[in-house]
């Protein structure tokens, strides 16, 4: 039961921080389209959009398959209960500070965890930079799978999920399922492109958007307290 809340966290965390992704990704997700002639350019959308996202996937479960190996380690000395604990904590507190940053009310958190991604993103950017615009679903895969790296606190919240699965296919499980929540949006987006992007962006949306996840995060903590 307590894996499959973590499936369903992951997935709900995906959904509604999706306006997120929009800020961080949407212009990558419409420069996709950019190299697509206009003869082809319906028949060839929805390929390149599923190519680019899957590679996105791979990535955020890799991601998770590396994380949940912290706490596998820690299981085998005796102390994974714990630690699952301590990182689901570390989640729930990073999903308020990103619900307060979409808000608009306290950014500095998420600012400043996303700043020690980016040292890592520095040395993957330039790679991923010679792939857009896309040219071919192979591009758009490769594409998806180096800005899958992009420093997001939207992702990052969802590792320490990862962090606490009993397993390593666990912990690439809940992480594609993120990947899965984001999936709507992002697709729509790069059908839609600036036009969805900027009513996404609305003040009222991203209010609400954000007041929904620190109480997903509020709920996870309660989840803490009573297990």
């Amino acid at each position: 039961m307590v894996t499959e809340s973590l499936y369903f966290s992951a997935f709900v965390i995906g959904l509604l921080g999706a306006t997120h992704c929009v800020g961080m990704c949407g212009g990558i997700v419409s420069a996709l389209t950019l190299g697509i002639s206009q003869d082809n350019r319906r028949s060839n959308l929805l390929s390149y959009l599923l190519s680019y996202n899957f590679g996105r996937i791979i990535s955020y479960s890799i991601a998770g398959a590396m994380a949940a190996s912290l706490g596998s380690v820690s299981e085998h000395f005796g102390f994974g209960m714990e630690v699952r604990k301590v990182f689901t904590l570390l989640a729930a507190t990073v999903m308020i500070f990103l619900g307060l940053y979409l808000t608009g009310w306290w950014t500095a958190a998420i600012l400043k965890i996303e700043q020690i991604g980016a040292v890592f993103w520095r040395r993957i950017e330039p790679y991923a930079n010679n792939f857009i615009p896309i040219r071919s679903t192979g591009q758009a895969l490769i594409a998806g799978l180096l800005w899958g790296w992009l420093p997001c606190g939207l992702v990052y919240s969802t590792l320490f999920l990862a962090m606490s699965a009993k397993t390593i296919p666990q912990g690439a499980l809940i992480m594609a399922g993120f990947g899965l929540g984001t999936l709507p949006v992002l697709l729509a987006v790069g059908y839609f492109s600036d036009e969805l992007i900027i009513h996404l962006q609305k003040r009222w949306l991203r209010t609400t958007v954000g007041l929904l996840i620190v109480g997903f995060g509020l709920f996870q903590f309660k989840i803490l307290l009573f297990s």
